[in-house]
């Protein structure tokens, strides 16, 4: 096992919590938790399970990070026309 990924799982374990919310519970709250970090609110503080989720899960991660990009765009009038992202494609 390469020194990153041991270390990656290292700390996976470490971190892990007696209770931890499942894939399913994180993808209902993700866009919740974008919402009031976007806000400027603690995200963090205010749903901690769930950032320790996000931290510890590459698939969960990835939607949030999607989620959070897509906000903002929208935020700031820039996402894109439909038609744009199928010309993308």
């Amino acid at each position: 096992m390469k020194s990153d990924r041991f270390e990656r799982w290292l700390q996976n374990i470490y971190h892990t919590q007696d209770e931890e919310i499942s894939c399913s519970e994180c993808f209902d709250l993700v866009s919740h938790f974008v919402e009031v970090e976007l806000a400027g609110e603690d995200a963090a503080a205010r749903m901690p399970q769930l950032k320790q989720h996000l931290n510890q899960c590459p698939a969960c991660r990835e939607e949030y990070e999607t989620l959070r990009d897509l906000q903002r765009l929208e935020n700031e009038g820039e996402l894109p026309s439909a038609d744009d992202l199928q010309d993308k494609l």
